[in-house]
């Protein structure tokens, strides 16, 4: 196939997180290089509502557009597409899709059996979670260029890091299912002596490689994801991770030295900490994660893309 003739519109939602636009455009950045054209539709602020108010204006804006494909990111703006009714349609669920509320599960099975094109999860988990029939197993892949090696002394200027060993929190505290209590409570039961625990967040997407290699470990105390990036960034960096057992995590670390995987107890989450510090040097993660180079996953993606193409011509 000519992808260099092909238009596609990404539709998502941002909510104001910059992490959400930047997982999204990566993506889209990479699908672009094969020569397809690809263009965004955003759907701001928050609320059942907000999505609502979005069918018209997305029904609008993909007709002027005259897109061969649309790939809708996050749940609730696949829901938005369905009802604009724009074909052919792929969803992504992501991590906040994961834990639906029972309703919403109901739903998303029921649009992806109806309306949707193809369903793409991200990790094994999600597919036995949500129960979505033929849904692509497929992550969200990372920039390796952006995660070139730096020097440690170097990138501990850059960040702005003391002498003490810094453990990485990466996402916005605010975020309840990223349980940043959880994270705060163990630093409370750590022996190692000058240790902190720095939060990474809205810091610009270019000065985030500093923050990996100036660390000495990344903390990831989520109650759930998908397949989160910043463990794939961590592991890219070759950065020592310890982390709750969610989404993708165990398998991406799988006989890494240097990652531990732990239940949500402050105790053992600490002592894990503990260890990681002990380890004292970087991982072979990055090497394990090669093949989750954003250029790799969107090889996968555009196999998708063709093979939904080629039912839809035949409707």
């Amino acid at each position: 196939m000519d992808f260099s003739k092909l238009k596609i519109l990404y539709v998502y939602s941002s909510q104001g997180i910059s992490a959400r636009t930047h997982l999204v455009t990566t993506q889209g950045k990479s699908i672009a290089k094969t020569g397809a054209t690809v263009e965004y539709y955003d759907i701001p602020g928050v609320g059942m509502w907000n999505y609502v108010s979005h069918i018209g204006k997305l029904r609008k804006f993909a007709k002027e557009g005259n897109y061969d494909l649309i790939h809708a990111q996050f749940g609730y703006s696949g829901f938005t597409a369905s009802f604009a009714g724009i074909r052919p349609l792929i969803v992504s669920l992501m991590g906040s899709d994961y834990r639906l509320e029972r309703m919403a599960s109901r739903l998303t099975r029921l649009f992806a059996r109806l309306f949707w094109d193809c369903t793409i999860v991200k990790s094994q988990k999600m597919f036995n979670n949500l129960k979505i029939k033929d849904a692509k197993i497929i992550p969200n892949g990372i920039n390796f260029k952006r995660f070139k090696p730096i020097d440690r002394e170097i990138a501990r200027r850059q960040a702005g890091f003391s002498s003490s060993a810094h453990v990485l929190w990466v996402s916005d505290p605010q975020r309840k299912e990223k349980n940043f209590a959880l994270a705060r409570e163990s630093f409370s039961f750590i022996e190692t002596e000058d240790v902190e625990l720095t939060i990474v967040n809205n810091v610009e997407i270019d000065k985030v490689p500093s923050y990996y290699y100036a660390a000495d470990v990344l903390l990831l105390t989520s109650r759930w994801e998908g397949s989160p990036n910043v463990i794939k960034e961590a592991m890219a960096c070759s950065l020592p991770i310890v982390s709750t057992d969610v989404g993708d995590v165990a398998d991406i670390t799988k006989e890494v030295d240097g990652c531990f995987i732990v239940e949500s107890d402050p105790e053992e989450i600490a002592n894990a900490i503990d260890t990681a510090l002990l380890y004292g040097k970087r991982t072979n993660g990055r090497d394990k994660v090669k093949h989750m180079d954003v250029e790799f996953i969107s090889e996968r993606l555009l196999e998708v893309y063709k093979n939904v193409l080629k039912e839809h011509t035949k409707k």
